[in-house]
């Protein structure tokens, strides 16, 4: 997909804005403290506290089979992981919330001088309803210039932002991890 223009990457935007992290509506537990004797957290709270952009979720994922029909001896048999179709499903890992994410790599990017940060740009287009002429108001820039400073921040965030599937590299393993695991291959 390409962001030529505003329009193209508004719609980009908007429709994988959902996909991401909710905060909870409640913090803490009614009549319940802590250790500390500070109110306790709710669950759905020490949740999201708890948990990363990266966290990762099990889907199924198809891909192509390349071994549609075997032949064992002189007689063709159809695969049995694809019956024969040519393709078939594969667990992987996917990042539960993309959109979350993105952002989060977003905004460790340095902000360019004398302009506001990318993920700043997102977060006030999204704000005003992914109206890019009242989020430039909101900025206090020209529309021209807001329009290429929107475009550039969404093309940014698109770059960034990656649904799976995970993979998983050696470095983020340990030595003995790796070991089992190509014992076990």
């Amino acid at each position: 997909m390409t962001l030529a223009t505003i329009y193209d990457a508004i719609e980009w935007a908007e429709s994988r804005w959902d996909a991401q992290r909710t905060a909870p509506l409640r913090l803490h537990r009614a009549h319940a403290t802590g250790g500390d004797g500070a109110p306790a957290f709710s669950a759905a709270f020490a949740r999201s506290l708890d948990e990363s952009p990266r966290s990762t979720t099990m889907a199924a994922h198809t891909v192509s089979c390349f071994h549609p029909m075997l032949v064992r001896g002189k007689t063709p048999y159809d695969c049995p992981e694809c019956q024969g179709i040519g393709v078939k499903d594969v667990n992987v890992d996917r990042y539960r919330y993309p959109m979350t994410l993105a952002l989060t790599r977003l905004a460790r990017v340095v902000r360019p001088r004398r302009q506001p940060h990318p993920s700043r740009l997102v977060l006030v287009l999204a704000e005003h309803g992914w109206d890019w002429r009242a989020a430039s108001r909101a900025i206090d820039v020209y529309p021209d210039m807001g329009e290429a400073l929107m475009l550039r921040a969404l093309r940014q965030l698109y770059s960034r932002y990656e649904e799976g599937p995970v993979r998983i590299s050696w470095i983020a393993k340990s030595e003995s991890q790796q070991h089992a695991e190509a014992v076990a291959s």
